[in-house]
C-alpha cells in the first residue's frame, strides 16, 4: 500500500484532522472522504525515520510504512569477469575505505599473510600475499538484529582460479556465516554478491578466504549495506509493481468508430502469467476433494516421483507408465501445465541395475530412457528436468565424460523442442556454504552445456529447488536472483518448501514474495506432496483436506496477485486505464445507453512496453 499512497489524493484536509493516541504514540488522523480514515504516526526505528500509517474503512484495515529516505536496493550484478571492478555498491555502506583510496586503512591482516595496497590502471585495491592459510584480509563492525544486509565485493587471483568466499564471524553466537562466494580468476575481476541477517546485535568480522594459497588474493569495491525490514519490503513492493504489472487501456467505440464515454467495464483475470504450481503424488487420482482443492488454485503441477526412471522401470526392460499417464490426463483435462521431473538422475536412488552398468551400456540405456519417456510425453509438458542435480550427483560425467550432460541436453532438445529444458539443483539458493552449487558453479555448468556444438541457442531453464531450513537467508536469496538473472535464462523455484520451525509460514511468505518480485523469476512450484496418511515437511493441507497455516499463506498470496472483479467507467474519450497483473483476462463492456455488451479475451503479457492499448467495438 505504501508505494501507492499520495496524501494529496486522499482529501486529508480541513475538519477531518485531529490528534489521537495509537499504540502509545500521538497520531494524526485525517478523513478520506467517504472511504474512512487514515492515521499517521511517527516512528524512529534502526536509525531511520518512518511514518506509520493505517487505513481504516468498512472493508479492511491495512498497516504499512512510508519510509523517509529509504535507500533503493541495487539489483545490478554481473557474472562476467571484468578488466576493472565496478564502484562499491551504496558507496560501501558500513565498510570503511571500501575502494582502498586510503590504502589499507581500516583493514586488518587475517591469518598468516601480508597485505598491501596497490594501484593498476588508476584503480586501487588491496592484496593479500605470502599466504600460508586460506585467510587474507578482514574488517570489523557491528551488526544489528532484525536488519537485512546486502553484500558485494570484487576479487581476483594473481594466478589460476579457485573459489573465494566472503564470511562474517559473529562474536556473540560464535558462528561463521558465508555471505557470498565466486569462482575467482587471474587477469580479471569477479563479483561476489550475497547478504545475511543476524539474530542478535553483535560485533562481527568480515573476512575473505581462498584455498589457493599459492596465489595472491586481490580485493576491491567492498560493500555491506543495511536495510530495515520496512525498507526491504518497500523495495520489494516497488519491484513487484514494475516486474509483474502493466497498464491496460481499454478504448471503446461504436460501429461508426465514435468514442463511447460512460461505458461500464468489468475486468476479470482468468490466469496469472507468472506460474504458480504445486507438486503432487498419485494421491491426486484418489480423492475428488483433493482434486478440487488443487485445480482451484494452481496453474501447473509436477509429480513427486511418478515420472522418474526408477518408478517406471524398476526392473530392466519392464516399463509401466500407467500411473504417470493417468496423472497427466487428469491435469490435461483441467488445463493445468505439467513439468517433467525428471529424465535422468545420478543420485543414490538410481536403480541398482543402472548403477552397475559399464560406461557403454550406461550411455545406451540412458539414451533409451530419454527416448522412452520423452517420445511418450513430447508436446504435452512445459518443461523437463533433464539431468537432475548434476552438480551434486555427477554420475554421468564421472562415468561417461565431462560432456555427458551437454550431450543429453542436445538429445532432449531434438526429442521435445517445445518444452524448456532445465537444470535443477539444490542449495544454490538455500545454503550459501555449499560450495558445490554456488551461483558461479551453476553458471559454469550452464555455459558448459550451451558451449557444446548445437546447444548454443538452447534456452536452458534455471531450476532452483528451494528446500529451506529454519533460517532462510533472505538477502542472499535476492542476490542469487540478481546474479543468475544475468544469464537471461528463465528462473523457476522448482521444489519450494520450508522445514518445520516456529516461523515456517513467515519464511514461506517471504521467499514467495522475493521470487514473485524479481523479474528474472518466471515461476515457482511448491513441494508438498500431500498423502492421506502423512505430511512431508511442509503441508498445505491436513488429513481432512483442510488448509494448514502454510496453505492459508499460499491462498493469501494467490488472491493478492490476481486482478479480479475490477470495475470502471470509460471517460469522455471512451477510455479506461488501469494497472493490472500480467495474465489472461476477460474484459466485459456494457453500454447503459442501449444495453449492448461484449466480452473480449485479452492477454496482458510482459513485453517490456509500459502500456497495452486495446480497442473494443460495442
Amino acid at each position: 500500500m505504501s508505494d501507492y499512497f499520495d496524501p494529496n489524493k486522499w482529501g486529508a484536509t480541513g475538519a477531518g484532522r485531529r490528534i489521537i493516541t495509537r499504540g502509545g504514540r500521538n497520531c494524526y488522523m485525517a478523513t478520506l472522504g467517504n472511504n474512512g480514515f487514515i492515521l499517521f504516526c511517527s516512528l524512529f526505528l534502526a536509525g531511520t525515520f518512518h511514518i506509520l500509517y493505517e487505513v481504516i474503512n468498512n472493508n479492511f484495515t491495512s498497516l504499512g510504512y512510508l519510509v523517509s529516505g529509504a535507500t533503493p536496493y541495487d539489483y545490478s550484478a554481473t557474472i562476467e569477469c571484468l578488466k576493472q571492478p565496478l564502484d562499491p555498491q551504496y558507496g560501501g555502506g558500513l565498510i570503511t575505505n571500501p575502494g582502498f583510496a586510503k590504502g589499507t586503512e581500516a583493514w586488518e591482516v587475517d591469518g598468516q599473510v601480508k597485505i598491501e595496497a596497490r594501484k593498476s590502471g588508476g584503480n586501487k585495491f588491496i592484496v593479500a600475499y605470502n599466504r600460508t592459510t586460506p585467510y587474507s584480509v578482514s574488517q570489523s563492525f557491528h551488526l544489528k538484529e532484525g536488519l537485512f544486509y546486502a553484500f558485494s565485493a570484487w576479487v581476483q587471483l594473481s594466478e589460476g582460479s579457485d573459489i573465494v568466499v566472503a564470511m562474517i564471524y559473529n562474536s556473540v553466537q560464535e558462528t561463521v556465516a558465508t555471505v557470498g562466494s565466486v569462482i575467482a580468476k587471474s587477469g580479471c575481476w569477479s563479483m561476489i554478491k550475497g547478504g545475511l541477517t543476524v539474530d542478535h546485535n553483535a560485533p562481527a568480522v568480515l573476512h575473505f578466504q581462498c584455498n589457493n594459497t599459492r596465489s595472491e588474493l586481490w580485493v576491491d569495491s567492498v560493500s555491506l549495506k543495511e536495510f530495515t525490514k520496512y525498507e526491504w519490503q518497500k523495495n520489494r513492493l516497488k519491484n513487484t509493481e514494475k516486474a509483474r504489472k502493466r497498464t491496460l487501456r481499454v478504448n471503446v467505440v461504436n460501429m461508426d468508430g465514435k468514442k463511447i464515454g460512460g461505458a461500464k467495464i468489468k475486468i476479470q483475470q482468468r490466469k496469472l502469467q507468472f506460474v504458480i504450481g504445486c507438486a503432487t503424488p498419485s494421491s491426486i487420482l484418489m480423492s475428488e476433494s483433493y482434486q478440487k482443492w488443487f485445480v482451484s488454485r494452481f496453474t501447473a503441477a509436477v509429480f513427486d516421483n511418478e515420472m522418474k526412471w526408477y518408478y517406471v522401470e524398476g526392473l530392466q526392460g519392464h516399463e509401466n507408465y500407467s500411473i504417470p499417464d493417468a496423472m497427466l490426463k487428469f491435469f490435461e483435462d483441467h488445463g493445468i501445465d505439467v513439468r517433467g521431473h525428471n529424465i535422468l538422475w545420478g543420485a543414490d536412488t538410481i536403480q541398482r541395475w543402472v548403477k552397475d552398468l559399464p560406461p557403454r551400456q550406461l550411455l545406451s540405456e540412458s539414451v533409451r530412457r530419454m527416448g522412452s519417456v520423452m517420445s511418450r510425453y513430447a508436446g504435452k509438458l512445459v518443461a523437463w528436468d533433464v539431468v537432475n542435480e548434476n552438480l551434486h550427483h555427477p554420475l554421468f560425467e564421472e562415468r561417461l565424460g565431462k560432456n555427458a550432460s551437454a550431450i543429453f541436453y542436445k538429445i532432449a532438445s531434438s526429442l521435445d523442442s517445445r518444452a524448456t529444458l532445465f537444470l535443477n539443483e539444490f542449495n544454490t539458493l538455500e545454503h550459501p556454504g555449499d560450495m558445490i552449487s554456488i551461483p558461479s558453479k551453476y553458471v559454469e555448468k550452464l555455459q558448459e552445456i550451451k558451449a557444446f556444438p548445437g546447444n548454443e541457442e538452447l534456452v536452458i531453464g534455471i531450476g532452483l529447488q528451494g528446500h529451506f531450513d529454519g533460517h532462510p537467508n533472505i538477502p542472499y536469496v535476492r542476490a542469487v536472483f540478481d546474479l543468475l538473472g544475468e544469464t537471461k535464462m528463465p528462473i523457476w523455484l522448482t521444489e519450494l518448501n520450508v522445514e518445520p520451525c516456529p516461523k515456517q509460514t513467515y519464511f514461506l511468505e517471504e521467499i514467495m514474495r522475493e521470487a514473485f518480485a524479481h523479474p528474472a523469476v518466471k515461476g515457482m512450484m511448491i513441494w508438498i506432496g500431500w498423502k492421506p496418511d502423512r505430511c512431508n515437511e511442509m503441508c498445505l493441507l491436513n488429513k481432512k483436506l483442510q488448509n494448514s497455516a502454510s496453505g492459508d499463506v499460499v491462498d493469501k498470496l494467490l488472491a493478492e496477485w490476481k486482478t479480479t472483479n475490477l470495475r470502471g467507467v470509460t471517460d469522455k474519450e471512451g477510455s479506461f486505464e488501469v494497472k493490472v497483473f500480467h495474465g489472461d483476462y476477460d474484459v466485459t463492456i456494457y453500454n447503459p445507453n442501449n444495453g449492448a455488451n461484449v466480452t473480449k479475451e485479452v492477454q496482458v503479457y510482459d513485453d517490456k512496453s509500459e502500456k497495452l492499448d486495446i480497442s473494443i467495438t460495442l
